[in-house]
């Protein structure tokens, strides 16, 4: 009870467990096709096309995806629900530049930081992302941190843990102070891409948010690209018309889709849950390469992608709570 007289209760949003089922299910749909990355990078890389230029290729065919789908209606909100770019506020657009910039440094860092460490230790430093995300979100009050919210925190940074140390057997470690420092900015980048992705920017679409991400990021590769004397490798697809497919692919499936996707899922469950979910990528990875690229599955890893279902199990059993006041002139008598 309040000085006013009101009584707090606190119960379960029960009108949001449909939505927050859907919501689990997009995030980890977008994780799976995420997870694609690392196959498609390989068969690239083989081809000839380092990286960093797979990286602008990916992010420009996913931004034209995405124009694309625009213009046929998809993604686009319906007159009734269209507001004028000119009359969203200013603090959205601002917060939407600031989400563009996290998205291209986590993008580039993770990508530099594969040059420099062993890719699976770099991992290992960069899903610790859920662990930033949601102490962040807790501290700032902007979702709970409950018990159920923690356990699942923990199976699914285990469960990664153990599908990335998979994938060290039989390989060198490589451990670099610089590749250190850029996994962990990648992990601080995308921590706050989540984090300004779940109320941040509210009015504009994820579709159109998704776009100018992809441009901003294909942009900013390609520069960094001929800046870093990559400039062959990113014209390889014009000496090698077999490259277009496997690029197209990798800018529909594993950019334009799941980023989408993953925007759509942080605004319906929040940023902590859909952190924690996300990391559900480096199993269906390991599958992936298992499958296209040869490489083992082992036990540590099934059991890595058994722990991460758990825990999207346990999210979807717990449910946001929203505070209802409730005067004592006005309401039923609590105390009966």
């Amino acid at each position: 009870m309040d000085n006013n007289g009101v009584k707090k209760i606190t119960i379960p949003n029960l009108n949001s467990k449909r939505r927050q089922f859907t919501g689990i299910l997009i995030v980890l749909f977008a994780s799976a096709l995420f997870s694609s990355l690392g196959t498609l990078t390989n068969i690239a890389y083989e081809a000839g096309v380092s990286p960093i230029a797979f990286g602008a290729w990916r992010e420009v065919f996913g931004a034209l995806t995405m124009i694309v789908l625009l213009i046929i209606g998809v993604g686009r909100h319906s007159h009734t629900q269209q507001k004028s770019l000119s009359k969203i506020p200013g603090w959205q657009w601002r917060n939407l530049s600031i989400a563009a910039v996290a998205f291209m440094s986590y993008s580039l860092a993770i990508f530099y930081a594969f040059v420099h460490l062993t890719v699976a230790l770099a991992l290992l430093l960069f899903y610790i992302y859920p662990a930033i995300v949601t102490l962040i979100s807790a501290f700032t009050g902007r979702e709970l941190l409950n018990r159920q919210k923690i356990v699942a925190l923990l199976f699914a940074l285990v469960g990664s843990s153990l599908a990335v140390v998979g994938q060290m057997f039989g390989e060198e470690i490589r451990v670099n102070w610089i590749g250190i420092g850029l996994a962990l900015l990648a992990a601080l980048g995308i921590s706050v891409y989540f984090l300004v992705g779940r109320k941040g920017y509210p009015s504009i679409p994820a579709s159109y948010a998704t776009t100018i991400f992809l441009l901003a990021a294909g942009t900013v590769f390609a520069t960094v690209g001929f800046a870093f004397g990559e400039k062959e490798s990113l014209l390889q697809p014009f000496h090698n018309a077999s490259l277009w497919p496997i690029l197209l692919f990798a800018g529909v499936v594993a950019a334009a889709l799941p980023t989408m996707l993953l925007l759509t899922g942080i605004r319906m469950i929040g940023a902590s849950k859909a952190s924690i979910l996300a990391i559900f990528e480096p199993v269906m990875g390991s599958i992936l390469a298992a499958i296209f690229l040869g490489q083992n599955l082992y036990f540590i890893q099934i059991i890595g992608g058994i722990l991460i279902l758990s825990a999207a199990y346990i999210l979807q059993r717990t449910s946001e709570s929203k505070v209802v006041e409730s005067s004592l002139e006005k309401s039923i008598d609590l105390a009966n």
